[in-house]
Formats: structure tokens, sequence, C-alpha cells
């Protein structure tokens, strides 16, 4: 099961494209749940250039022109995107804080 919350500036299809796109591309090990989960809701998803994975297993990689960032908060915090928005979002295994353009731009919590 996958769960999609956006902030409100962004769209869960916009959201789960962009961080389906990079974690594909970059070998990230949820890529197939996040592609499944596109597939499921018909989303389709574009292919991601420069994709690149950290050993902290966060993931980078450009989308529509945009750069987008895939993994955990302390990933993101060190790339200089500001987690405000966030607010509370339970810090667990399986949820991925995606940014675009240094923006936080939701999460994604991937159960098992």
């Amino acid at each position: 099961m996958v769960t999609v919350l956006p902030v409100d500036w962004m769209g869960e299809s916009d959201l789960l494209r962009a961080a389906t796109a990079v974690a594909c591309g970059a070998g990230h090990p949820v890529a197939g749940a996040l592609l499944r989960e596109a597939d499921a809701r018909i989303v389709s998803v574009v292919e991601a250039r420069n994709c690149e994975r950290s050993p902290c297993g966060g993931a980078a990689g450009v989308v529509s022109g945009s750069r987008i960032l895939v993994g955990g908060p302390e990933w993101l915090l060190s790339n200089g995107v500001d987690l405000t928005e966030a607010g509370a979002v339970p810090l667990c295994d399986g949820v991925l804080f995606v940014s675009t353009d240094g923006r936080f731009a939701g999460t994604i919590a991937v159960a098992a």
C-alpha cells in the first residue's frame, strides 16, 4: 500500500509521478512499489534525467526541468530543503520525503 501526501501546492499525481521517475531512474529500492502504484492510479511516469542514488538512501534527478529529491528527512535537510511544511510526519521506515527545486513537496509512505 502506498499513501501519497502532497503539500497544498502539489497534486498527488504530480508528486507520485516525480518521485517514481527519480526512484526508477536511480534504482531506489522502493521504485517497484511506486511504479505499481502509479500504474494502479493510471499516472503516466516520465523519464527522469541525471539520476543518482546517494549512499544514505536518497535519490535525485531532474523531471520536466525540476530537480527532485527523494529520501529521508536528514538527506533532504543536508541538501538545503526546509522541512517546516512537513509538520509532524512520522519518521519511520517506508516514509519518503520529496522535494522539487529545493522546496518540500510532500511525503509518500510505502507499506510492505
